[in-house]
């Protein structure tokens, strides 16, 4: 029994904890950096836009178990029509999963933000969250090909038609786990 909790400890003793942060953006590019859409009176066109979906792919290690994922946006909009005045929010919602399918599946929502638009006349609306993974996000990451999406929706008019520009300045997930040598 002595040498069985030898075995256990020494086994244990060999996985050490990690922690890595993963910057989507640099494997996205495009649409994910920035793009535009349009708003006018009756509302944003196309609500919602949606970005993606994307495949992140890499290799995976079997050295490696995740424990835990965190995934952080900041997005900023910004108006490209001088004289336009807003109203109402504009909410980004973020989606990771295993399949481009279904990602936009409620249960592949990680996160959603929301700013209040009237402020665009005055400079950008940036929406800032974090959100932990759920299991099966987790595992879809785990195996080395995931898919992201991202929509822009909400109940923002403008008082003459006008385009809004939005901005991925971070799209980063946060990892956690151990690793064998």
């Amino acid at each position: 029994m002595k040498r069985l909790w030898w075995l256990v400890l020494g086994l244990a003793a060999c996985s050490f904890p990690f922690s890595y942060s993963l910057n989507l953006l640099e494997r996205l590019g495009g649409e994910w950096l920035e793009g535009t859409f349009q708003v006018e009176a009756g509302g944003i066109n196309p609500n919602p836009k949606e970005v993606g979906p994307t495949p992140v792919t890499y290799t995976p290690d079997s050295r490696v178990t995740l424990s835990g994922a965190t995934l952080e946006l900041r997005v900023c909009f910004t108006s490209e029509t001088p004289g336009a005045t807003f109203s109402g929010t504009l909410s980004y919602t973020a989606y990771l999963g295993s399949d481009a399918g279904s990602l936009f599946d409620p249960g592949n929502q990680v996160v959603q933000g929301s700013g209040d638009v009237s402020g665009l006349n005055s400079g950008p609306v940036c929406v800032e969250k974090q959100a932990s993974l759920n299991p099966a996000q987790l595992q879809a990451v785990q195996s080395g090909t995931f898919y992201v999406g991202a929509r822009i929706s909400g109940t923002a008019q403008s008082s003459q038609q006008a385009t809004l520009r939005y901005q991925a300045e971070v799209f980063r997930l946060h990892l956690s786990g151990t690793a064998r040598p």
